[in-house]
């Protein structure tokens, strides 16, 4: 039975007795297709526009498809395509071409079905045989910068990854810088301020100047005098509010004659000094009292001073650059 050959890496698979006296060297190349497909490296000048096909063949450690890692170089003056083997594989690529065109890796016979290689990227391609995909999602660029947009595990092991270009700012809650930034130390003991525009800075009161636990306020509501007028009420007073009193009477009436006698001459038998009539007292002398009656007044001022308790509760941030 004749030799048939493997779907991926095209071994030769030598049939029962056949390659006598061969055998071996055919074993032996077989190796070499798999070392060439386990690390081989090839450079592969793809200048241009035209699209590109990897060549491929049984048992052949140096076809260009038995390469583990491509390297694609030259200058592009237009979009290309690079067609691997339609069979279940993985590539390193490295799209080293110089131009501002875009190069793809497709499966041969489903260009549409192509993964974009940016330039100056290092990726890993895995071929489903239809259709071609990054494993990590994004490239990796020529720096080993990672820009992928998500890894499988905790990323603990990770090494040359900046997410963040030189001299970014970033606030930290710790009193120390992380590894790879440096602390700041021109802005201490201030508030943030949110904008839309340019960042500044400004002020001349430290944030525990201003909340603190006794600050004193004071100052004047207004500027306007006092000023009152008005009238009681009236009353008018009753006997008992009068003071005691009597009053004199002018002249008598003498009983039985009917004449008038003048003030010298009293009643019979009233033979007193001036002979004089007096009435009665009169009166109480008591208090009384008068209602508010109505008072109007303009605005007052008044001055006052308080202390407030500002003692905000904060958290401390520094300022660090990435270096």
């Amino acid at each position: 039975m004749a030799s048939t050959y493997s779907d991926r890496l095209k071994l030769e698979l030598q049939g029962t007795g056949e390659n006598a006296g061969t055998w071996g060297d055919k074993t032996n190349n077989n190796l070499d297709v798999l070392d060439a497909f386990a690390a081989g490296y090839l450079s592969k000048n793809i200048g241009g526009s035209a699209n590109v096909t990897l060549t491929t063949a049984n048992a052949s450690s140096t076809a260009e498809s038995s390469n583990k890692v491509i390297e694609l170089t030259g200058t592009l003056t237009g979009d290309v395509t690079v067609f691997i083997p339609a069979k279940e594989n993985n590539y390193f690529i490295y799209n080293n071409t110089a131009g501002s065109f875009t190069v793809n890796v497709a499966a041969t016979g489903h260009g549409a079905n192509s993964a974009t290689i940016a330039q100056g990227a290092k990726t890993l391609v895995y071929c489903t045989s239809d259709n071609v995909e990054e494993l990590f999602g994004d490239d990796i660029n020529v720096t080993g910068n990672v820009s992928a947009s998500y890894f499988i595990g905790d990323g603990s092991s990770l090494t040359n990854i900046e997410p963040f270009p030189s001299g970014t700012s970033m606030l930290f809650q710790q009193t120390a810088a992380p590894t790879g930034w440096t602390k700041q130390t021109t802005h201490d003991n201030k508030a943030l301020r949110l904008v839309t525009g340019s960042v500044s800075s400004s002020g001349s009161n430290s944030f525990t100047s201003v909340f603190n636990t006794a600050v004193a306020v004071s100052g004047t509501s207004n500027n306007s005098t006092v000023t009152i007028s008005g009238s009681t009420a009236g009353h008018t007073l009753i006997l008992s509010e009068i003071p005691s009193h009597r009053h004199l009477e002018g002249g008598h009436v003498e009983f039985g004659t009917g004449d008038s006698e003048s003030a010298g001459t009293r009643n019979t038998g009233n033979s007193s000094g001036a002979r004089r009539f007096y009435t009665d007292y009169q009166g109480g002398g008591g208090s009384h009292s008068h209602a508010a009656g109505t008072l109007a007044g303009d605005n007052h001022s008044h001055t006052y001073t308080s202390n407030f308790n500002l003692n905000v509760q904060y958290v401390d941030f520094i300022i660090a650059n990435k270096d």
